[in-house]
């Protein structure tokens, strides 16, 4: 139902995130991880492919873990978003999760250094692009 990394190619990781040196260090039929420099150190982004996974026990998750969890909505899928913050960085992490019949899919947009665009607003963007390359 999902292209590898959703359909989004590193190109587009890299223009929407405004960090440059991203190297995509796993991809497969289920996910992708972009860190900056290939490194554990840094900034980092993901998509995810939950098959046959609740979104309910994700979203718990996320409640339990971040500053704020909300509805939402993204071209009339439904999901959330989750948002963290950090004391020196303020909103620095957004993830999405959107349900799709039994599975869900998840970006997640984490910065660790200013100045960088809103997560959420990259995670969102990521999101729409991901739900139009669904099959």
């Amino acid at each position: 139902m999902f292209p590898p990394c959703g359909g989004i190619s590193d190109q587009t990781v890299t223009e929407l995130t405004k960090v440059t040196g991203l190297v995509n260090t796993a991809q497969n039929t289920v996910g992708c991880q972009w860190l900056a420099g290939g490194g554990i150190l840094g900034p980092h982004f993901s998509f995810s492919w939950y098959r046959g996974s609740p979104i309910g026990r994700e979203r718990k998750t996320e409640e339990l873990s971040r500053t704020s969890v909300e509805d939402i909505n993204i071209d009339g899928h439904s999901g959330f978003i989750a948002i963290g913050s950090e004391p020196t960085l303020g909103d620095s992490l957004c993830e999405i999760g959107i349900q799709f019949n039994d599975d869900f899919i998840e970006w997640s947009i984490s910065f660790n250094q200013k100045p960088f665009p809103d997560p959420c607003d990259v995670a969102k963007q990521l999101t729409r692009q991901s739900i139009a390359n669904a099959k």
